[in-house]
């Protein structure tokens, strides 16, 4: 019976271990994958003078031009004029961004790619966009700023053009899925996931929707009407990772 004890202990401790080492891996796995996504980012503005949507970078200049059409690679669903499209088209030197396929093929609920609905602000049109995932299975986001010296806080960029005082990162939801600390409670479970920066309504499918700007910053204003942006990025405890790419 001890050594039947003995051996239940070591098992048991071993699997734990094991856990442990498969848990800190997935978070290398995502901290790896953020500064990949930042630096294509960042060669992306290089070349077009804005931050793309980060499934965008995945395709090629002709792909995107058939496909999806220039406006779809605006941030925050907001459309560019046709002359900054041209522009666009003419300097776009992508794909900057590969997303693996073999997660995909290999695990029926963690995906790494999945799909981002997106839906176009000026013009109504509604694009499907794959979008690179975490190793939890939810997208990767992009955190984009204004500063506001008259009311002295930071707010989302949501007018073509704005982009003064920008901060930028990429940021994974970590194991939970949802931004800021791990609080606990259906009430504060509910504020953390009202935090995302999209909708993801059925569960069973790796299928999420990209929010309109006018949900960041009339619905969630009081999550950043701050000196400094907090929305669920810099909650002390929080499982987020997060990598600055400005």
């Amino acid at each position: 019976m001890i050594v039947a004890a003995l051996i239940a202990l070591f098992s048991g401790l071993a699997t734990f271990g094991v856990q442990q080492i498969l848990a800190n891996n997935k978070k290398k796995a995502v901290i790896a994958e953020c500064r990949e996504i930042g630096s294509s980012l960042l060669f992306a503005h290089q070349d077009i003078g804005f931050y793309p949507k980060i499934g965008i970078m995945t395709f090629s200049r002709d792909f995107i031009d058939v496909n999806y059409g220039w406006e779809a690679s605006h941030i925050m669903n907001l459309s560019i004029t046709e002359n900054a499209g041209r522009n666009t088209y003419n300097t776009w030197s992508g794909p900057y961004f590969a997303a693996s396929q073999s997660r995909n093929q290999i695990s029926t609920r963690f995906k790494h790619i999945v799909t981002m609905r997106v839906t176009n602000e000026q013009s109504g049109t509604v694009y499907d966009i794959p979008w690179p995932a975490d190793q939890w299975g939810n997208p990767y986001v992009l955190y984009l700023f204004k500063f506001d010296p008259v009311l002295n806080s930071w707010e989302f960029i949501t007018n073509l053009g704005e982009e003064p005082d920008y901060w930028a990162a990429v940021v994974s939801y970590g194991p939970d899925g949802v931004p800021g600390s791990p609080t606990t409670g259906e009430t504060a479970d509910l504020l953390r996931a009202s935090r995302c920066l999209y909708h993801h309504d059925d569960f069973r499918t790796p299928l999420f929707r990209a929010l309109l700007s006018s949900e960041y910053n009339e619905q969630r204003r009081e999550m950043y009407s701050r000196p400094e942006p907090r929305i669920g990025i810099v909650d002390p405890g929080s499982d987020d990772i997060i990598y600055e790419i400005n």
